[in-house]
């Protein structure tokens, strides 16, 4: 999704023109905006005595002693643009107040929780592929500028080789699921603040070529994925078909542990939703279900023991 929040830099101008069309400005209008400059002092240039400077071999040095070899400015670290973005969107939604810090702290995890809250997800402050996928439906959009830059990390760190494109698929959780791995983390698939502190902290460190490395994740299924939940019962499948027919989703996947989904709501309301395992067999009904124009869905019903159950996916084939 490209982001709806623009930013306009104008370094060494002093009018930055602003045109606007349509949303609510009934036309178009263009507002000068006129930063003032700090006025320059006039000085006296006193004529300076030349001297002669005898050429040494010397290596020259800026401030603070350091070698004046090379300007070049390091990277922006994408971990840190993922937790900006998050915030960002909390924000937009009404959830987050406090700073755009790109920090994965106390404040960003309580806003998660309370978003988790409003839209009936598990509460545990982790933005994982079901949070993202209410975020995405919330936002109106198919996708974050968040995953996509949690997706650029997980490439530059030769753990995801999937396509960018913002959403939270098996791919993008296979490469989660291996970097966590590899960093000794609970294995979950999901960005929470502990990932996010082990990514930043891995991404600078880079390697220059991922060749020699074989890829964990990008592939798979679908790429498509659905996380059904409710008072007992929470899991992310990955999808192997999954199409949006008449006012509903057709889908079926597997989740670790043997667990498998269908569901089956090509009229919408009234569908049929079957988890089931061999120590485990669920049958529900849709009573509701929305589905955006890019295939982000999400529905709610009731089981037939009993309670009820919501799910949150992707469906772009």
């Amino acid at each position: 999704m490209t982001s709806s929040r623009i930013v306009a830099i104008a370094a060494g101008l002093t009018t930055v023109a602003l045109v606007a069309g349509g949303c609510g400005f009934g036309g178009t209008e263009t507002v000068t905006v006129t930063v003032p400059t700090t006025p320059t002092t006039a000085t006296t240039t006193t004529p300076t005595t030349p001297t002669t400077t005898t050429p040494t071999a010397t290596t020259p040095t800026t401030r603070t002693g350091t070698t004046a070899t090379s300007t070049t400015t390091p990277a922006t670290n994408p971990v840190i643009t993922v937790n900006e973005e998050l915030q960002h969107d909390l924000t937009d939604l009404g959830f987050y107040t406090g700073p755009i810090n790109g920090e994965y702290g106390p404040m960003t995890t309580a806003a998660v929780k309370k978003f988790q809250r409003a839209a009936s997800l598990p509460v545990d402050g982790v933005a994982g592929p079901q949070t993202h996928a209410a975020i995405n439906l919330a936002l109106g959009g198919d996708s974050t500028d968040a995953v996509e830059f949690l997706q650029t990390a997980l490439t530059d760190l030769c753990y995801y080789r999937g396509k960018v494109d913002g959403v939270v698929g098996s791919g993008t959780e296979a490469a989660l699921l291996a970097f966590q791995k590899d960093e000794g983390l609970t294995a979950d698939g999901r960005y929470g603040p502990g990932t996010a502190d082990a990514l930043a902290v891995a991404w600078p460190d880079r390697p220059s070529s991922c060749s020699g490395k074989n890829p964990s994740g990008g592939g798979g299924g679908t790429g498509d994925t659905v996380t059904i939940a409710g008072p007992t019962f929470s899991r992310t499948f990955d999808l192997s078909s999954c199409r949006v027919v008449g006012r509903g989703v057709e889908a079926t996947g597997a989740a670790n542990g043997g667990y498998r989904v269908g569901l089956d709501s090509p009229k919408g309301i009234g569908g049929t939703l079957a988890v089931a395992s061999k120590a485990l067999n669920l049958d529900g009904t849709v009573r509701t279900i929305t589905i955006s124009v890019n295939g982000q869905f999400h529905a709610s019903g009731i089981w037939k023991v009993g309670g009820a159950w919501t799910a949150v996916g992707t469906c772009n084939d």
